[in-house]
């Protein structure tokens, strides 16, 4: 073979891997996107709420809270307004190095402050660890936690109550988590839209299927025997996925309570969803190197789909970086296979202005497709009726949509640090009275 042959040997060679992997690649994400539509298909099912409980649990309710005074109070009084016994349930505000009056505002609506000082190790994570040693949990039932800026609808722990009597096997219980400020600009509309989209065809869906849903950070429950049985020793900045994945890797899951609300604020700022975005992302890499091929040999082990579930939820950021890598190396697959390798005339690369247009447009299409469905179908379950009011925020949902891609990409390289905590600033002070009557 002359040197020649050789060489176009070789590129035929490599070519052919080439082509091979991308196939399997395409064909991995394929498989996946089916499992999960799959599964998002079982939200479109509402469960009955549970019947009352028979007795009154005993709850803990946590706020981690740094200079939160401007937005706490109505929080407070949700809390103190709640349809359940008051002497079932006592309110502590661990001020971590707090600043501000928190601790002032907290005790005047009738809470506890825990004052934390250790300016050593700072964050919401190191603040609930330190803040559990300080509440008696060996006289409540669970642990109930918010953050600061949150609402609790004026039934949250009667219905947390009513499930964990129906449901004696859930360590630990997410509520849903809708958005207080969803009307505020595009951006809060966007999150509502994604939030409202994901309570139900991701959490409600899986837990339908009787699948793990993953904990939200606030608006949860966790039984004291599950703190005492796991710990609270985490060590991500996403205390509540590091949390879930331990739950589920020790044989249990998270259940997902579809009757009990609890209202969180949104940013208004770009700047600062974006810095509260890429933590979130940081963190879920760190849990996912961290657990991902521990879920995976558990899947193997034990042929349990919940450990497989796990497992492509933790890889969820990766995938989304690996698609887009796959879409573009697909189009200039392509391009080079055949324009400029193999032309022929059956199978061509786009040349006129209206090929082009065709050739990038449609994934495009199907992106805008996707985000009118989430406009349209998740305000509409949401609010279980016809909404067509979010429709016009397509194209501001899909704005938010690619503000992910720089994110994800950058969160993988910072993912290796997880010691630095930056607050996101809440301003919302809004009652639970004025989000309902909305």
């Amino acid at each position: 073979m002359s040197g020649e042959e050789m060489f176009y040997f070789s590129v035929w060679w490599g070519w052919w891997l080439v082509q091979c992997c991308l196939y399997l690649l395409f064909g991995l994400l394929i498989a996946d996107g089916i499992y999960q539509f799959v599964v998002s298909f079982r939200g479109w099912w509402t469960p009955k709420a549970p019947p009352k409980a028979s007795r009154y649990r005993r709850f803990a309710v946590l706020i981690p809270a740094h200079n939160e005074a401007r937005v706490i109070g109505p929080l407070l009084e949700s809390l103190k307004e709640q349809d359940y016994p008051k002497d079932c349930y006592r309110v502590f505000v661990s001020c971590d190095n707090c600043t501000d009056h928190t601790a002032q505002v907290a005790a005047l609506h009738g809470a506890v402050p825990l004052i934390r000082t250790d300016t050593t190790k700072s964050g919401k994570t190191w603040n609930v660890r330190w803040a559990l040693t300080q509440i008696p949990m060996d006289e409540v039932d669970a642990l109930v936690m918010f953050d600061a800026d949150n609402l609790a609808s004026r039934d949250f722990l009667s219905r947390m109550n009513d499930y964990m009597e129906a449901h004696p096997e859930a360590e630990a219980v997410q509520g849903v988590l809708d958005v207080k400020n969803p009307d505020d600009n595009w951006l809060t509309k966007a999150y509502a839209l994604a939030y409202w989209y994901t309570n139900r065809f991701w959490q409600l869906a899986r837990s339908n299927w009787g699948l793990s849903c993953t904990l939200g950070g606030t608006g949860l429950v966790i039984r004291s025997s599950t703190l005492r049985r796991i710990g609270w020793n985490l060590e991500s900045l996403t205390e509540d996925l590091e949390m879930s994945t331990r739950l589920i890797l020790s044989g249990s899951r998270v259940h997902w309570n579809e009757h009990a609300v609890v209202y969180d604020e949104k940013p208004l700022d770009y700047r600062i969803s974006v810095r509260q975005r890429t933590r979130w992302m940081q963190g879920h890499y760190w849990v996912c190197w961290r657990y991902g091929m521990e879920a995976l040999k558990m899947f193997f082990r034990t042929r349990r789909l919940q450990y497989l579930d796990l497992f492509l939820y933790l890889l969820a950021p990766a995938k989304a970086c690996i698609s887009l890598l796959a879409m573009f190396a697909g189009m200039a697959y392509t391009v080079i296979n055949n324009a400029i390798l193999f032309p022929t005339l059956e199978s061509k690369a786009p040349t006129t202005p209206l090929e082009w247009m065709a050739f990038v447009g449609l994934p495009v299409a199907m992106i805008l497709a996707h985000c009118l469905f989430v406009a349209l179908v998740g305000p509409s379950m949401h609010r279980r009726r016809l909404c067509l009011g979010y429709v016009k925020d397509v194209f501001g949902y899909f704005l938010f949509g690619l503000s992910w891609i720089p994110i994800l990409f950058k969160a993988a390289f910072l993912a290796k640090d997880q010691g630095v905590w930056v607050k996101t600033e809440h301003t919302r002070s809004i009652s639970i009275g004025q989000v309902t009557n909305r």
